[in-house]
């Protein structure tokens, strides 16, 4: 992944720079500790600028796309987003500019402070790796109000940031503008030193434009126009990264749309494998539950010896007087109560014989029930292994927290099935040689596909002995004939959405949705079939 560099970000300034000057800032929200969303206004039109300083990816865009983002704001606000909204909300921005041959943008904002007076404060963007951060600033006195990270003198000898001291400049590199030399200085430049020797220059973009073969003065030339104003290089730079994560560019109509669609994507990718890592972790302590419940079950329990004692004593009641405190037959000793008859004595023994049986009858039925849960963890497990938007995940949470619950008041003898919420699922629809294609994505949404969307005669699709999507294709309860075509399309996108995706072969097994049956008390998902065919993939 490459980072936003001073150049892209000088570009990016320069290409929105109208609507800049003059927005008036209408909300601000944060939603993480290092991600803030700016929304403004200007133009006749309503903008959102996205700030991350996450050291991972660190960069700023437009929001142009909706679908690239998957905004959640928290119920409570960091006190930074409390300390932007009380000094910037309202406030006209009366310039933006990129620092020159820095990482860094500052948005200068007219403000009117609690006896109406005027200030000019400056909220200074830094993109700089493990180092970028936010900052709030006063621009006549320089004074810090805040910021996103704060930097003591034990974390940094070289720049402290936080609020009440004065802002200063991050330490300037030591290079030089290459507008600045003659092309005899160049010549005496390697070509490996260049991002080393001259500003802007990213290792990343000199090995993009190196693959042209240009000649060196060509090189040096290209160099100049690209840092005097040419940035078609810099899109076509960014085009390239995008298209290489396998990305369609086509819709990228300016640098940052394509800024946009190169960072979405990895901030996306990051935030879904954190996720999927937490519910995995909550599944293996969710395994390990079932599995110590048949551990358990499979110990031995000594309650058929308890009716063999008591069966021996029966039968030699008459050998037993009372008062005996043991007996032995055949080999066994068998302990008695001397302040009990030996018929007593037998009673006792019955009832722990008992006892036994209906512990081991329930341990049973526990051991039949965690083998059933355990397969519908897989069958979560996959869903989360294969879940492609964070709005999935948050399906796939909400069903593991309805699992919990319904543990929960299983162990307490409550109906596990009390308080369900009714739910309202963004189900996968794919239109193909003009049938509907549903697709469920977790065990929540396979329910919601066959208690209602699915009509009768519908066909339903799914793979063989093992956890997949549900598939339906609609049939308009009958009235559309299921060409070979579409249902091969259907078993496709089953296999797709199993884990035998990546088998050369598969099994697929499809049936009408009338012959689908959700017994009572399973789990959501669960169904049996009859009269289905197989599908070989």
């Amino acid at each position: 992944m490459f980072n936003l560099d001073s150049l892209s970000l000088k570009y990016l300034i320069e290409e929105n720079k109208d609507f800049f000057t003059g927005a008036v800032v209408q909300k601000i929200q944060m939603l993480s500790k290092r991600e803030i969303l700016l929304s403004m206004r200007n133009l006749g039109e309503n903008r959102k600028l996205y700030i991350n300083v996450d050291p991972k990816f660190p960069h700023m865009n437009f929001i142009t796309k909706k679908e690239n983002y998957f905004i959640k704001i928290p119920k409570e606000p960091p006190m930074f987003c409390m300390l932007l909204r009380k000094h910037l909300e309202g406030a006209k921005l009366s310039e933006v500019r990129a620092v020159e041959y820095e990482r860094v943008v500052e948005f200068y904002f007219n403000v009117y402070d609690e006896i109406g007076s005027m200030v000019l404060m400056c909220l200074s963007v830094e993109i700089m790796g493990k180092h970028s951060n936010v900052i709030l600033y006063n621009a006549r006195n320089k004074i810090i109000t805040g910021c996103v990270h704060n930097i003591s003198p034990e974390k940094s000898s070289i720049r402290e940031v936080w609020g009440g001291i004065q802002y200063i400049y991050p330490p300037k590199q030591e290079k030089t503008d290459i507008l600045r030399i003659s092309a005899s200085d160049f010549y005496n430049t390697e070509i490996f030193e260049i991002s080393d020797k001259y500003y802007y220059f990213s290792k990343g973009l000199i090995d993009f434009i190196l693959k042209k073969n240009l000649e060196k003065i060509e090189l040096f030339e290209t160099l100049q126009h690209l840092t005097a104003g040419n940035g078609s290089i810099i899109k076509e730079f960014w085009a390239e990264q995008i298209e290489k994560e396998g990305l369609d560019v086509s819709e990228c109509d300016d640098l940052n749309g394509l800024i946009e669609a190169y960072f979405s994507h990895f901030v996306l990718k990051d935030l879904m494998q954190t996720r999927k890592s937490r519910l995995q972790k909550i599944l293996k302590k969710e395994f390990k539950k079932q599995n110590d419940v048949i551990l358990n079950s499979d110990k031995r329990s000594n309650y058929l010896s308890h009716k063999e004692k008591g069966d021996l004593i029966l039968a030699n009641i008459y050998k037993i007087k009372e008062g005996d405190k043991k007996f032995e037959t055949d080999g066994i000793e068998i302990i008695l109560d001397e302040n009990k008859t030996p018929a007593q004595n037998a009673q006792g023994y019955f009832a722990l014989y008992t006892k036994g049986k209906k512990a081991a009858e329930i341990l049973e039925k526990r051991k039949v029930e965690a083998k059933d849960n355990i397969e519908y963890l897989n069958e979560i497990s996959f869903s989360i292994e294969n879940a492609d938007r964070p709005d999935i995940l948050d399906e796939i949470e909400e069903e593991l927290n309805e699992y919990s619950d319904a543990q929960r008041k299983q162990n307490s003898g409550q109906n596990p099935t009390a308080g369900k919420k009714k739910e309202t699922l963004n189900i996968q629809n794919i239109e193909y040689e003009g049938f509907n294609i549903l697709l469920g994505k977790n065990n929540k949404q396979n329910d919601y596909l066959i208690r209602k969307l699915s009509n009768p005669e519908d066909i339903w699709l799914h793979a063989k002995d093992c956890p997949s999507g549900h598939i339906i294709i609609k049939t308009e309860n009958g009235r559309k004939q299921v060409t070979d075509e579409v249902l091969l399309y259907g078993a496709k996108l089953a296999k797709e959405n199993s884990p035998m995706k990546n088998n050369a072969k598969a099994s697929i097994i499809y049936t009408k949705r009338k012959y689908l049956k959700r017994p009572p008390e399973t789990h959501p998902g669960y169904v049996t079939y009859r009269e289905e065919r197989e599908i070989v993939i």
